[in-house]
């Protein structure tokens, strides 16, 4: 997986530079700041957009919800408990002071599933956060034979993933929290 090239303006940290270039700041919406941090590997953030924060500051369901998205079935992701905080050494950002939080991988590879990936976490305002996230990741759901299809539901605890060059997307929810991961093909966990 490429790492991202992450640009922090005045919060004093930076990721190894991957990218040629770099979105003028961080998009304020959960899909395009996935597309801009995860996909195209570049993201500018300055102290007006992003505030560092610890894993454990998170809400208890937004933990679980990014080791939901360390599996690959629905029954499992409602199973697993939050990631341990040693599990994830990812830097942690808060987007515009909501509770929208971008995730880039370590700086070195951690040979963690959350630690090797890029992600962005978010509250759901609707049922319709997880169906666009779920549809990044699957966008073209409905040629794919429905015994082979994961379950698409928003409550409890739900995970899609699926190859996309050579990353794994997956989309994950529990607790009215959703994640978009990026990890690499040959992570052990979420494959």
């Amino acid at each position: 997986m490429k790492r991202i090239a992450l640009f922090v303006l005045g919060l004093g940290a930076a990721l190894p530079a991957a990218a040629q270039e770099a979105t003028p700041t961080a998009p304020a919406e959960p899909v395009p700041l996935f597309q801009a941090a995860c996909v195209s590997g570049a993201v500018r953030l300055n102290k007006s957009v992003a505030e560092s924060m610890t894993f454990a500051a998170l809400p208890a369901a937004a933990q679980r919800a990014l080791g939901a998205s360390t599996v690959a079935t629905r029954g499992e992701a409602e199973k697993l408990p939050a990631p341990l905080a040693g599990q994830v050494g990812n830097p942690i950002y808060r987007i515009a002071g909501g509770q929208l939080y971008l995730m880039p991988p370590t700086a070195q590879p951690s040979g963690t599933p959350i630690g090797d990936s890029c992600i962005v976490l978010w509250h759901a305002l609707s049922d319709e956060d997880y169906f666009a996230a779920r549809k990044l990741v699957l966008p073209n759901e409905e040629t794919v034979p429905l015994t082979a299809r994961p379950t698409a539901s928003a409550l409890g605890a739900s995970v899609a993933t699926a190859p996309h060059d050579s990353v794994r997307l997956t989309a994950a929810a529990f607790g009215g929290w959703v994640v978009l991961r990026s990890s690499p093909l040959d992570a052990k966990a979420g494959q």
